[in-house]
């Protein structure tokens, strides 16, 4: 596994030519992508970039919003196969998206067989240019509260999601947050089966003193910052499956946002240092 910086997931939505120096300079050995933003600059740019501070393109996150009407999702496939050239062009080979937990209009059978059939044409391009699509699940039992209908907020019920869509490429991206807060465990990284299941992983922490079941969602901390989260049995999870993707800092930490993009690699990168597997 590589430590991966995703500029985004630490309140700096920077360009790649001002985050991949400071990338280099901190230590990391891959960089995350928002297409969006990053697919404006010509390929080639990208690739120059890349190869001039010894990074690699770690992955990037679904541009297609499947989350609203039928006509923003058409919308975003419009253009989906352009995006996805672009990452392969640039040596990507990972991509991922999450999954709400809930719903307040549709039934779990419902929203299951809307989310088959929106995913299953992304994955579909993606397999056709040799990527993997990792699915993200949301554990916090705080997100289903008082919500209408749940939704899949677990790993079984994410990799049942996976086995439906039916490509080849599907896997999960396993997150420690939520991976914890779900109530999985070290041993459930065996129903993976393999290291090619994992897309990517994501780091953090969480805040002290707050129940499990009152955690929210997007207030974190930096990964090690608190000890709360069980992130050395995921990492252990991690490396006894062989897993060789990136890993990435995603804190939401909001101290992060009010300082300086260097300063704030500078810290993130020495807080994962601090929690990586000797």
């Amino acid at each position: 596994m590589y430590k991966t910086l995703a500029p985004d997931c630490i309140g700096h939505p920077v360009t790649l030519d001002a985050s991949a120096p400071v990338a280099k300079k901190y230590g990391f050995e891959g960089i995350w992508l928002k297409l969006e933003r990053d697919a404006q600059m010509p390929v080639e740019r990208t690739r120059a970039l890349l190869k001039e501070y010894e990074l690699r393109a770690a992955g990037f996150g679904l541009t297609v919003d499947y989350r609203k009407d039928e006509a923003t999702y058409e919308r975003g496939m419009e253009d989906w196969e352009a995006y996805v050239r672009y990452a392969k062009e640039c040596g990507i080979t990972r991509c991922i998206s999450w999954i709400i937990p809930f719903s307040e209009s549709l039934s779990f059978e419902e929203n299951f067989a809307l989310h088959v059939k929106s995913l299953r044409p992304v994955a579909e391009i993606l397999e056709h240019y040799g990527m993997q699509f990792g699915l993200e699940f949301l554990g916090p039992p705080k997100l289903r509260r008082n919500v209408k209908y749940e939704f899949i907020h677990d790993l079984d019920g994410m990799l049942t999601l996976c086995e439906a869509i039916g490509t080849k490429n599907m896997g999960i991206l396993m997150d420690v947050w939520h991976w914890d807060l779900a109530g999985q465990c070290y041993e459930d990284f065996r129903k993976l089966g393999n290291e090619k299941r994992i897309v990517a992983a994501h780091i953090m922490d969480a805040p002290a003193g707050i129940p499990p079941e009152e955690q929210e969602d997007r207030v974190r901390a930096l990964p090690g910052s608190t000890g709360v989260l069980r992130i050395g049995e995921f990492f252990q999870g991690l490396t006894d499956l062989g897993y060789t993707g990136p890993v990435l800092a995603e804190p939401f930490e909001k101290s992060l946002e009010k300082i300086s993009f260097e300063e704030a690699v500078k810290i993130v990168s020495a807080s994962i240092d601090q929690v990586w597997p000797k």
